[in-house]
């Protein structure tokens, strides 16, 4: 068996290797900040791209669209803009339009006041229409006309960021757009077709490079609308996450905190913060193993404990207390929907041992809610002499989704397979979800599904003291699922309320070890030795523990030998009933 029961160690990120970095002095933090003074330094491969589209020497062959998969925040586009500037520079200072007797002429700018200079050699929005995009012909009554600047000509020479979603909503913009970069050349048109130009107007040379940045959904409707020209722009991503494989990486990531924070002029951090923040980096990722990089929670993270710092430093009591803050504001409907357990309006056993019912855990995500919120489900199965069919209420009832098809599917190959060698099932059973009333999906409850299945057909019953979570595959194998953290901490506010006995606890995937990061009431639980959790590998691990019993055993009783002892019973009924003899006696009372 490949059970194992997590220590304290084992449930939370190893913060001993942010203490063994030591405290960085304001010296070395100088350093950092100044050394890596743009956001590529922690983003390689967007970097990569950005010298390909912004070389030392140009040529007209070069590239000039870089697609970006990253978030549209005002935040990224204004670090962006700053690391672009670097490899980005402009020989000219643009040009500069003359009108006179309704006669326009078109020069080199010789100072950065001309009306068509240029504004800088980076510029950026996340939302454009055609006038700020372009800029516009204005014919005031009684007066000549007037020229105006859009982002295009005052970014000529340099580079220009642009939000996809902006240009998608509008894709004339982004074919004229294109037009006019490819050919080099900006023509200057009407916004109304039905009324041209009042007079001729030069066009004026261009040389633009072009970063649109999206997410992945943008970038998809991209590809969907124009594949050609998806294909030949050269593409990169934002990496959201950090990968930490050593003492290093932790460094850098600890590095890209005080760059956030210098940038945005917040507070500075203080060392014993680091262990906060990185609980909280691990919740927020969802593994022990990656740290976010993305700005927008960074910022909004040290921006919150901010507010309760003092002496313009962020402490771990800054970090603490405003986390605090935060899910005391958030945690309303959550706690309004525990009482729906706490009043047993919504029925969960913790304490009992029961036949053919165990507690499963879910997660429900509200719209417009920012939390998810992890509840434990009553699942329960009955067995009746049938044609080895596996009633699944929810799906009957058209309330699953298809993943959860599908995992109901995998729970009846596996009993077909483990039993049914030379004959067919000889019982049918119902599987459902007590008291769901809304629709279902998600494979995270296929293991608790077959656990229960196993114990209605062997007749032994399931200590209600645990709830399980998982998946498993055709050969019982245990597979990993998502909200574990959620989940577990969502039965733990049940048995708590109920009252913990100390044999309480959570079974759930060995794979999902790396992904948690629990609550500091669990924690301080399980050091308790008040609430445990159980890894598993294989369904059988998961059957011991919840029944005692070992699912195969050779030299000792097992559910699986209970359960062909009594498959055989009910196949020996069945050939009576078939005989010769009952079918005369059936005959003779008619």
């Amino acid at each position: 068996m490949a059970i194992s029961q997590l220590k304290i160690h084992q449930i939370q990120p190893d913060l001993s290797q942010i203490s063994a970095l030591g405290n960085p002095s304001k010296a070395e933090t100088k350093s950092v900040i100044e050394k890596s003074n743009n956001i590529l330094s922690w983003q390689p491969r967007i970097a990569s791209a950005l010298s390909m589209l912004c070389p030392s020497k140009r040529a007209s062959y070069h590239p000039r669209f870089m697609l970006l998969k990253a978030s549209e925040s005002e935040l990224f586009f204004d670090l962006l803009k700053q690391a672009v500037k670097l490899h980005a520079s402009s020989s000219t200072l643009g040009y500069s339009y003359f009108i006179n007797d309704n006669k326009v002429t078109l020069t080199e700018a010789k100072s950065k006041q001309d009306n068509f200079a240029i504004l800088d050699d980076c510029l950026a929005s996340s939302y454009v229409d055609g006038e700020k995009l372009f800029g516009c012909v204005r014919q005031p009554e009684n007066s000549q006309i007037k020229l105006d600047p859009g982002l295009v000509h005052q970014a000529n020479g340099g580079v220009l960021i642009l939000g996809l979603r902006s240009l998608l909503s509008q894709p004339t913009l982004l074919i004229k757009l294109k037009q006019m970069v490819f050919k080099q050349e900006f023509d200057w048109f009407s916004a109304d077709e039905s009324h041209p130009l009042p007079l001729s107007i030069p066009s004026m040379p261009l040389d633009l490079r072009i970063i649109l940045v999206g997410d992945r959904l943008s970038l998809a409707e991209l590809q969907d609308f124009d594949p050609e020209f998806y294909n030949t722009s050269i593409y990169a991503e934002f990496e959201n996450e950090l990968q930490i494989t050593s003492s290093d990486k932790l460094t850098t990531w600890l590095d890209y905190l005080q760059f956030i924070a210098d940038k945005f002029h917040l507070p500075s951090i203080a060392p014993s913060a680091f262990n906060k923040i990185y609980q909280e980096a691990v919740r927020f990722t969802g593994d022990q193993f990656y740290l976010p990089l993305a700005i927008d929670w960074v910022h909004g993270l040290l921006v919150n404990a901010s507010y309760y710092a003092k002496n313009e430093v962020i402490d771990e009591l800054s970090v603490a207390s405003s986390t605090k803050n935060k899910l005391w504001r958030e945690d309303y409907l959550k706690k309004r929907f525990h009482e729906e357990f706490f009043n047993k309006q919504i029925m969960i056993n913790t304490q009992d041992q029961v036949v053919g019912q165990i507690n499963g855990l879910s997660v429900v995500e509200y719209p417009g809610y920012p939390l998810a919120i992890g509840e434990p489900t009553r699942l329960s199965c009955l067995v009746h002499f049938g044609d080895g069919e596996l009633i699944d209420i929810e799906r009957k009832t058209e309330l699953a989704g298809n993943i959860h098809s599908k995992g109901m599917m995998i729970m009846q190959a596996f009993i077909m397979s483990e039993f049914a060698i030379n004959h067919q099932l000889p019982f049918s059973t119902s599987l459902v979800f007590e008291q769901s009333y809304n629709e279902i999906d998600g494979d995270s409850a296929s293991l608790a599904g077959l656990c229960a299945i196993i114990s209605a057909l062997s007749g032994q019953p399931i200590d209600q003291q645990l709830a399980v979570t998982g998946s498993v595959d055709q050969f019982g194998h245990v597979q990993s699922i998502g909200g574990i953290n959620e989940k577990i901490e969502g039965f733990f506010t049940v048995c708590q309320h109920q009252g913990l006995t100390g044999q309480q606890g959570v079974i759930i995937p060995a794979s999902n070890q790396r992904h948690l990061c629990l609550s500091d009431n669990v924690i301080e639980a399980i050091a308790q030795e008040k609430f445990s959790i159980w890894t598993v590998e294989h369904i059988a691990d998961a059957l011991y523990l919840l029944t005692g019993i070992p699912y195969k055993d050779d030299n000792a009783i097992s559910l699986y030998k209970l359960i062909y002892a009594r498959m055989q019973t009910m196949l020996l009924q069945d050939k009576k009933q078939d005989g010769w003899f009952a079918k005369w006696q059936r005959y003779c009372k008619k």
